[in-house]
């Protein structure tokens, strides 16, 4: 049997080793593979012994990889096995995300926490989105119900209040509209109706600037379409869809009788 030997090996600058034989074949090598595998000028070794070093190297640099990959932030088990499998062998993938687990690297009970954490401190998202989030990168199920009652349990009418003071702070309408479209805005962060219940709707509210912004534009755009009774009907339909209050809207339209004729009928 033909032995093969190591012709050379070649430091590189950032740490790795380069490494030849004298078949051909090459390898690029950490250190820590370097002394285990014993990759040494002038070593031989059968094709056998070869192809076992070339699979070991392969699992040393999935497993470097994957460490430097959770370094940057805490990541999923799927995550990490998607990023992975890009270059690596299933095989490979998986004895390393084995000893990933074995190691504490990788946790999703522990990623999950950090998740739920995250958006519970720095965000306005609800437990929804959170769900969402963990069902996307694969989490076990048991995992996803804890930690989105343990989310649900900490939401409170004071986190509620501070979004709705946010989104109040952009809005220009009628007070009911302002509910209907938060009540939308909160479904699409991943709240629940019980969340929108925490909210206090009591504080001051003067509507009647943009509702008087809002009657002037809709009159202005029927007014040369309708006269009379149609007028009236029509202005009071577009109004309430604004969310106006019916006994506003005809007090505005009586006062509106009195310095036009627009609402008056054709004879």
């Amino acid at each position: 049997m033909d032995l093969i030997n190591i012709d050379k090996v070649k430091r590189r600058k950032n740490g790795l080793y380069d490494v030849d034989f004298s078949n051909g074949d090459k390898m690029t090598v950490h250190e820590e593979s370097l002394v285990r595998h014993r990759l040494i000028s002038d070593r031989q070794m059968t094709e056998d012994e070869l192809k076992e070093i070339f699979e070991a190297v392969q699992y040393d640099h999935a497993y470097v990889a994957a460490l430097k990959y959770i370094s940057y932030k805490l990541r999923s088990m799927n995550e990490i096995k998607k990023y992975l499998s890009e270059e690596y062998e299933s095989y490979v993938v998986n004895d390393v995300i084995e000893r990933l687990v074995n190691e504490n690297y990788v946790n999703d009970e522990m990623y999950s926490e950090a998740l739920k954490n995250t958006m519970l401190n720095t965000s306005d998202k609800g437990p929804k989105l959170l769900e969402m989030e963990l069902k996307k990168h694969s989490i076990n199920e048991d995992i996803i119900m804890r930690k989105c009652g343990e989310f649900n349990d900490l939401i409170d009418s004071e986190r509620m209040n501070k979004i709705k003071n946010k989104e109040f702070k952009k809005y220009k309408g009628s007070k009911r509209q302002f509910s209907m479209k938060l009540q939308e805005k909160l479904m699409t962060k991943g709240y629940y109706k019980e969340h929108f219940e925490m909210i206090d709707f009591d504080d001051d509210f003067d509507e009647t600037p943009y509702f008087e912004r809002d009657f002037e534009k809709t009159f202005r755009r029927y007014k040369s379409k309708y006269t009379g009774f149609d007028l009236e009907q029509r202005m009071t339909a577009a109004m309430h869809r604004k969310g106006y209050g019916y006994d506003l809207i005809q007090k505005k339209m009586g006062e509106m009788k009195d310095e036009t004729t627009a609402f008056d009928d054709e004879t």
